[in-house]
């Protein structure tokens, strides 16, 4: 399964090339298209640790988030 980001920044918040390398630094790997970053999961547990992961680095950011799952290869 693959859990995809859209990341939604504001002129207020942090900035955009500091939000990519924190989202990185937990293991999203940045994509080009429908979405801003991906990262695979096989279980619930490994899904529910990585959107943990995700909250806890954006909190007070000023950033906003969509999450999207796939079971599909191609997105």
């Amino acid at each position: 399964m693959k859990l995809y980001v859209e990341v939604y920044f504001t002129a207020s918040g942090m900035d955009p090339m500091e939000i990519i390398r924190k989202i990185k630094d937990i293991g999203f790997e940045p994509v080009v298209g429908e979405y801003d970053f991906v990262k695979e999961y096989e279980t619930p547990s490994e899904y529910g640790k990585a959107v943990d992961k995700l909250t806890r680095t954006l909190r007070g950011s000023g950033v906003t988030f969509r999450l999207i799952t796939r079971k599909d290869e191609h997105g």
